[in-house]
């Protein structure tokens, strides 16, 4: 055999090379049998996927909560879609009285019912109408007035309790609201005739700039979770760098490398979404125990069919994209990596661009007309501010590397345990920098977030007056200086209401007066207040009056004349045959905020005894009541007794601020979901800290034996977390506060700084990620022993 016929020696046949589908297993077996502390990496990632996971489902499910709550809202309408003209009494109607009142700020909602046959149309979550005094509380109702303090509340609703309002028939497991039984609602006094409940479901958000506070809400809430969620998936990532690099050096192409890291990453992020989902659903009751307006109910909080199915498929694939994007080192200079050389500082002009593209597109949403002309639907600028947001909130974090290395690279000097951190902060990379991204880009958001609501929450409000006792001095009316009103729409419980109400402590005075419609023989329809000559007098500048009298300037109305009197519109009418009528000029005095303007030339004053009208007419009362605001629960005082007269009454009450409903409930919606991000983050950045310390095992164990103290090793980790977090709450001060001037000219509203509550929000900040360093001290004291200068 010639010399040219021999194989060469030390060759062979060319091995296989193994397909993808093996190198994927290979790398699951690394991340599942690579030894106790990757197994443990494994885990530590699918806690944080999870997480994450948990947080993004939460979100997912927004849209479901918002639309179960408008059906539930849509379902019980009553008067809303009540049929006009009413239709007479038959075994299918039901006698409605809108009873709703407030208790201590908060609103109870309530209604008066009447079965008028056989076969009523029952109210969501009642099984049968309450009899005659009795009574349906839902579940907070009924804790309420159990608990002490409530005396006066429990002593409006005095009636025998029969039953609970199932949760179909309310907005949240929190909300106040009742159902009475009564016998003398009747179309004359409050009833509402109504043959079913329900109507059209509406949008429970409104108003473009409660729009922007929820598109920047849910962004500001959400990119903090998926900051984390891609710094979870890279726990570990020094010791699998290395790995693969190990393997690039033994011959693995760089799309072998990529597949085992993928392969390496998906058991964690598999198990990540089953702990997610279990997160989610395990915790799904903690919703209904948050305090925000009615609350949600467990129920409510599903993820939207589509929205899950993104989450599911998005996390695994950003999972993916953030690990491959991290071997950039391992595929090009594997042997570096494999000796821990020192690392490429990190470049900035792609970090910058993130920041930049924000900017600009937030800047370019300011004006719908520019988001027109690049082809986005007329509410395009939303979406653009949207996009904007997010690309400058991962600008925030992407810059944070970056500085760090600028700052720590070449510091020296100080105590030995800030030597420590710094030496650490420089030689690894962005991993300490990784674990605070979250919090970093939280308070950015956050004070962008709070610039925009304290802005809109000014524009949307209207101060009156700065003190209560100014407002009531503002809404003096009368020669007795009265401020309040009370209206009632029932037959009163008492004979001498105005005598009740002035018992109340911090009243003053009362007077009342009842009020029917009277129509002409022309058909000209006039009020006529009927009241005795004190109380006349009050109300207009009358000459000498005794009972019997009336008095009117209305134009040929005069003795002997008849009005057609009825209590309210579409009501019974009732002959009235006038007596001599005395004249009187000038204008009526009305309460100032229900003033129609009313002259002696188209209303008609009359003493009782010249009213010859029908009780079941006569029902309505107006008490006019001069009070102190100074006396301490005047006005709940005034609430309770007026309930007690009539569940339907109503008081005006003088306000010193008015405040647009929906920014209230704009208001416990980010408190609420910024209380859920803040557990998120923190849980998170625990779990990343516990990760970073496990990492150092080794080196602080090597350190330990060779005489490092304890408290010197702990001090370098506290500071390894608190400079990036320092740098960090400096660098999203400066981005929150510019991204909340330019979010407030989006939504149109003058520019305004809210200093204090920056300040909070960066303290908040510190002390989260504090705490959560704090928290992983014990497994930090663990590493110090021995046993950690043992390698598998």
């Amino acid at each position: 055999m010639s010399p040219r016929d021999r194989t060469p020696a030390g060759t062979g046949p060319e091995r296989d090379r193994p397909s993808p589908l093996g190198e994927l297993l290979l790398g699951a077996q690394l991340a599942l049998r690579g030894g106790r502390e990757v197994v443990l990496r494994s885990v530590l990632t699918a806690i944080g996927v999870g997480v994450a996971t948990a947080g993004l489902l939460l979100a997912a499910g927004l849209p479901t909560a918002l639309d179960h709550l408008a059906e539930r809202n849509a379902a019980r309408m009553d008067h809303q879609a009540a049929p006009h003209p009413a239709p007479p009494a038959g075994d299918d109607t039901l006698l409605i009285g809108i009873a709703t009142t407030v208790h201590e700020g908060q609103e109870v909602h309530g209604r008066l019912l009447r079965a008028e046959g056989a076969d009523p149309p029952l109210p969501p979550g009642v099984t049968e109408i309450p009899g005659p005094g009795e009574l349906l509380l839902s579940p907070a109702l009924a804790d309420l007035l159990d608990a002490p303090g409530t005396e006066a509340l429990r002593s409006r609703f005095d009636h025998p309790v029969v039953g609970e309002i199932g949760p179909e028939g309310l907005l949240g497991p929190h909300e106040l609201a009742y159902y009475l039984g009564s016998e003398d609602l009747a179309v004359e006094n409050a009833g509402i005739r109504i043959t079913g409940f329900g109507g059209e479901s509406g949008p429970v958000v409104r108003g473009p700039v409660v729009v922007l506070l929820g598109l920047v809400g849910v962004v500001v809430m959400l990119t903090p979770v998926v900051v984390f969620l891609g710094a979870a998936v890279r726990f570990g990532g020094e010791q699998r760098e290395r790995r693969l690099a190990a393997l690039r050096l033994m011959g693995a192409d760089r799309r072998a490398v990529r597949r085992v890291a993928a392969g390496e990453t998906l058991p964690g992020v598999g198990l990540g979404l089953v702990l997610g989902a279990l997160f989610f659903y395990a915790g799904r009751p903690i919703v209904e125990t948050v305090g925000v307006g009615p609350g949600l109910y467990a129920g409510d909080v599903a993820p939207h069919p589509v929205l899950g199915a993104l989450v599911f498929a998005g996390v695994p694939l950003l999972a993916l994209w953030v690990v491959l994007a991290s071997l950039r080192g391992v595929v090009v200079e594997p042997l570096g990596t494999v000796r821990r050389a020192e690392r490429p500082r990190p470049r900035v002009w792609w970090r910058l661009l993130l920041l930049v593209l924000g900017v600009v597109l937030i800047w370019l949403s300011m004006d719908l007309r520019t988001a027109g002309r690049l082809g986005l639907p007329g509410g395009g600028g939303l979406p653009m501010t949207a996009i904007g947001l997010l690309a400058a909130l991962f600008g925030t974090t992407a810059v944070l590397p970056w500085l760090v290395d600028r700052l720590f690279r070449r510091a020296s000097g100080g105590p030995l345990a800030l030597q420590l951190a710094q030496r650490r902060l420089a030689a690894a990379g962005g991993g300490p920098t990784r674990a605070v991204s979250g919090i970093v880009v939280t308070v950015a958001g956050a004070i962008a977030l709070q610039s925009l609501f304290a802005n809109a929450w000014a524009d949307a409000s209207v101060t009156l007056a700065d003190t209560a006792q100014e407002a009531y001095a503002e809404n003096e009316f009368g020669s007795s200086r009265f401020q309040v009103q009370a209206e009632l729409w029932m037959p009163p419980a008492d004979d001498d209401p105005a005598g009740t109400v002035a018992r109340v402590p911090g009243v003053e005075e009362a007077a009342a007066f009842r009020t029917v419609w009277g129509a002409t023989g022309d058909g000209t329809d006039v009020p006529v207040h009927i009241a005795d000559c004190d109380v006349l007098r009050q109300m207009a500048d009358l000459p000498a009056c005794s009972p019997g009298d009336v008095f009117s300037a209305l134009p040929g109305l005069g003795a002997g004349d008849t009005l057609m009197v009825r209590p309210r519109e579409d009501a019974t009418e009732s002959p009235w045959v006038l007596p001599p009528v005395s004249g009187f000029e000038g204008a009526l005095v009305e309460h100032p905020w229900s003033a129609t303007g009313h002259t002696a030339r188209d209303v008609v004053l009359a003493t009782p005894e010249a009213a010859a009208v029908p009780a079941e007419i006569a029902v309505r009362s107006t008490i006019w009541i001069r009070a102190d605001p100074a006396v301490p629960g005047m006005e709940e005082g005034l609430r309770h007794t007026l309930g007690s007269l009539d569940p339907t009454s109503r008081l005006t009450v003088p306000i010193t601020t008015v405040v647009n409903p929906a920014m209230a409930d704009i208001r416990d919606a980010l408190v609420a979901g910024a209380l859920a991000c803040l557990a998120v983050i923190a849980a998170g950045l625990v779990v990343g800290t516990v990760e970073q310390v496990r990492e150092r095992r080794r080196v602080h164990a090597v350190l330990t034996a060779f005489g490092a103290r304890r408290s010197t090793l702990v001090a370098s980790v506290v500071w390894q977390t608190t400079l990036p977090v320092l740098l960090g709450i400096v660098l999203a001060t400066a981005v929150g506060t510019a991204l909340g001037v330019m979010v407030q000219r989006v939504a149109g509203l003058p520019v305004r700084f809210i200093p204090v509550e920056t300040l909070v929000i960066a303290g908040a900040g510190v002390g989260v990620a504090a705490l959560t360093t704090l928290l992983a001290v014990p497994a930090l004291l663990r590493t110090m022993r021995p046993e950690g200068l043992r390698s598998e």
